[in-house]
């Protein structure tokens, strides 16, 4: 019986018709998200009923509910989604049937259905959530001695999805040393911090970049340090030097210092 109130629904849908969107929509990690859904035709709002389907993962659970003839409690929403969704009522008349989905998390990203119902007719739209943060600005950090080089490590928090992470000379060309970068889930946000660790030799290129890429938002921060001669280790340099504990410190110190300074000039020529 409901399959043949369906196949007769269906055959109704050139009274109207649902718009949908032209691409997928970007919720930024704990900012809000509008999964759009424009209905084009005239609105009987006692008739109407939304249905907001989460439809991922080989699984299907509902998010929220407008049903129009309900007066006194017109929009259920799903016990998971409690706090998190918002209809446009005002807009209804105008065919906004969208809905707003706040503090994007990571597990968010996925299908969406919107199913409408108006009177005899039926129809829905999908939409695909992308869901994205661009994290902090990185920290290049001198690490010590590294044979006749010197470690750097590049770190970052808050990025989503995983970012990658390329080191660049002064040219802006990749640099040809091997790098090894690992990122780390946050638990309790989902968004992920990133480390990434080089070595530079004496007498290659000593002005280093790094760049975090986001490849769903197309977007980067980087920060740009150059590494004077001194931090290199001499020929007579030993761990057991009495200048060993000294320098070590100061790399730490100064480290901090250029990467501040790298940042501040790299902001000035953006």
């Amino acid at each position: 019986c409901q399959d043949e109130q369906f196949s007769h629904l269906s055959l109704l849908t050139g009274q109207y018709s649902l718009i949908p969107p032209d691409n997928p929509i970007i919720g930024f990690v704990g900012h809000g998200a509008i999964l759009p859904c424009q209905l084009q035709g005239k609105i009987i709002l006692d008739k109407l009923s939304i249905q907001w389907i989460f439809s991922g993962n080989s699984t299907e659970k509902a998010v929220a509910t407008f049903d129009g003839k309900n007066r006194k409690n017109p929009v259920l929403e799903s016990k998971v989604y409690e706090g998190r969704t918002e209809f446009f009522p005002l807009e209804f008349y105008w065919g906004n049937l969208s809905l707003l989905l706040k503090n994007v998390h990571p597990l968010d990203k996925e299908k969406y259905t919107c199913v409408v119902f108006l009177d005899n007719w039926y129809n829905e739209v999908v939409v695909d959530l992308d869901v994205a943060a661009q994290g902090a600005e990185p920290s290049i950090f001198l690490d010590g001695h590294a044979g006749n080089g010197i470690g750097l490590s590049c770190r970052s928090q808050g990025w989503f999805p995983e970012p990658s992470v390329v080191w660049l000379d002064s040219q802006g060309w990749t640099r040809p040393e091997e790098v090894t970068t690992r990122s780390t889930p946050v638990p309790s946000s989902g968004v992920f911090d990133v480390v990434s660790s080089t070595s530079l030799e004496p007498g290659s290129d000593q002005e280093v970049s790094c760049r975090v890429v986001n490849e769903v938002l197309n977007a980067t921060r980087e920060s740009r340090v150059r590494i004077a001669d001194c931090f290199f280790p001499s020929p007579s340099f030993s761990p057991s030097s009495p200048s060993f504990p000294w320098m070590l410190a100061s790399l730490i110190v100064l480290s901090l210092d250029l990467g501040i300074i790298g940042a501040v000039v790299y902001k000035m020529k953006r």
